[in-house]
């Protein structure tokens, strides 16, 4: 993609601010996030003991109380299905007959940070997991995390003596604190994968290759126990056409209509066994015109102040600085990039609880893997770099960022 020069910029109507923009949403971790969903549902459940209770406010929408009314709990991920979306492509499906409101995603709105904080019940400042790529000290390079190998030469990070049962320790997952039986409904290509076999506890597992075997396992997963019970079942290909094809893609359409038949019909199998069966999203999308990717093979100044490779997101991305050089950096943002982004100190998108609420609770290592400075994407723009080894693409929906379609999802509830 070509560099962004003085005259391309003007032909582009600036974008609003979206650290001040009134359609900037910052995640509200007191009541309305994906972090609170889950204090309902971890409230609800109850926790074993030796474990704390959840240290988080329930969900505004989700009164624990419905939760423990249930004997079964079914939590389910369509990745990618943003709130405006289904409220404008899928107004008549099932799925927006049983919207009950919207919530926030995390920060940043990545299927990273948003799944760990799904299968751990914290937000990304307490279970660390703040991107698909992250700087890991552990190795001195940049690991995209739920593969769990290293960018650009894809070597599996266990091959380089990381421990994935070490390295994701903390916190517990809420499968091993939660006071019920749990199961598991994943794609096969990554169910057994470190990053889920970590995050998933003792959960029976039930893998699936197709949208039909999807709900099938969904409902044979809510027999599997006598017990009271609580399933998780993640399904991606909303996300995966979304990047692929666009958010105003036939493909995406197809794909939400198709689940929604499914989604039906899995409530009326269901029907009588006691299940609360809730149903969102890691995020939303946008789309991105190919004008405004903005690449550092094109910006040599910029990227020759920068220690380490971007991590992040295209659309949220962390910068480290090499030391001394962040006055110099700042000035070369501002004057090349200001139309495109805004400059962000790590430090200060801490204390403005970007990241979650403090508690006391921090993992370890957030505060290095998100860099010196964040790099907040403007509506419609992504950042990125390349490394050896990758491959150079495209994606056509993008999300990490904070505007309304990245930011609000959907919640759907009904009981069976």
């Amino acid at each position: 993609m070509p560099d962004l020069s003085a005259r391309s910029r003007a032909a582009h109507r600036p974008a609003p601010d979206p650290l001040t923009s009134p359609e900037a949403v910052r995640p509200d971790y007191r009541g309305r996030s994906l972090v609170n969903l889950m204090a309902s549902i971890e409230a609800g459940l109850g926790t074993r003991p030796g474990h704390d209770a959840p240290a988080h406010p329930p969900l505004e929408l989700l009164d624990p109380s419905r939760v423990r009314a249930a004997r079964r709990v079914l939590l389910m991920v369509i990745d990618g299905l943003g709130d405006d979306y289904l409220c404008m492509h899928g107004r008549d499906t099932t799925l927006a007959a049983h919207r009950i409101g919207r919530i926030n995603s995390v920060f940043p709105s990545t299927t990273a940070t948003a799944i760990t904080t799904f299968l751990t019940g914290h937000s990304p400042r307490e279970h660390g997991l703040t991107g698909w790529n992250i700087w890991l000290d552990e190795i001195a390079a940049v690991a995209t995390i739920l593969p769990f190998r290293t960018r650009g030469d894809r070597r599996f990070l266990r091959e380089m003596g990381v421990n994935p049962l070490h390295f994701f320790e903390r916190p517990t997952p809420l499968a091993t604190r939660l006071d019920s039986a749990t199961a598991t409904v994943s794609p096969r290509w990554i169910i057994d994968s470190d990053y889920n076999l970590a995050h998933n506890g003792p959960a029976l597992r039930f893998p699936y290759e197709t949208r039909t075997q999807f709900f099938d396992q969904v409902v044979r997963a809510v027999h599997a126990s006598p017990e009271r019970q609580f399933i998780y079942a993640y399904y991606p290909e909303i996300d995966s056409n979304s990047h692929d094809h666009g958010t105003h893609s036939l493909e995406v359409a197809s794909e939400l209509w198709r689940f929604d038949l499914g989604f039906r019909s899995m409530l009326e199998r269901l029907a009588g066994t006691g299940t609360l069966v809730v149903a969102t999203a890691d995020h939303g999308f946008i789309d991105s015109p190919e004008e405004c990717g903005i690449e550092l093979d094109g910006h040599p100044e910029l990227a020759g102040l920068l220690a380490h490779p971007l991590c992040g997101e295209r659309r949220l991305a962390y910068a480290y600085v090499k030391p001394g050089c962040g006055p110099a950096f700042e000035r070369c943002v501002q004057s090349t990039l200001g139309h495109a982004l805004e400059l962000l100190p790590a430090a200060q998108a801490i204390a403005d609880g970007w990241f979650g609420e403090p508690a006391g609770h921090d993992h370890p290592g957030f505060a290095r893997r998100i860099g010196d400075y964040l790099l907040m994407m403007r509506p419609g723009w992504t950042i990125k770099d390349w490394l050896p080894g990758e491959n150079r693409h495209r994606l056509l929906g993008v999300h990490g960022g904070t505007t309304p379609a990245e930011m609000w999802v959907p919640l759907i509830v009904r009981e069976c």
